[in-house]
């Protein structure tokens, strides 16, 4: 008897949560507008202001300008999209934009061609370099 009330109420549980874990599976809008870089993601955001925000995760700076960004995703405005760009791993796109040192951002245009570079700062800074 014990054994069949557990089972049941394993699977009227599993039942009942999976909705729930599905919706939260789910990618949000906002999720989106902060990610990793990658090429593919870069090129699928054209249509988008995009952010490169070169960061090292043994940089102090960059791991509160990360924080805050990541903490305040829903301020970033639709049609933003912020890639974090590992300083250390992408040497070919630190050479492209001129990029000497960690916790950098760059704001590029459709074709990939800096419009605005910044050293140091938050979302406040991005939000402020990206108003059309």
């Amino acid at each position: 008897m014990n054994r069949t009330v557990a089972l049941l109420s394993a699977v009227l549980f599993a039942t009942l949560t999976a909705p729930a874990a599905a919706t939260a599976a789910k990618v949000t809008p906002e999720a989106t507008r902060y990610q990793p870089y990658t090429k593919a993601a870069f090129d699928a955001a054209k249509g988008t202001q995009r952010v490169l925000f070169f960061a090292a995760s043994w940089c102090p700076n960059c791991r509160a300008a990360d924080a805050d960004i990541a903490g305040n995703i829903a301020r970033v405005p639709a049609g933003v999209t912020i890639f974090k760009t590992d300083y250390d791993k992408e040497g070919a796109l630190k050479k492209q934009y001129g990029i000497t040192y960690q916790h950098t951002f760059v704001l590029v245009d459709k074709d990939g061609k800096a419009l605005k570079k910044w050293a140091g700062g938050k979302l406040d800074q991005i939000l402020t370099n990206t108003r059309k």
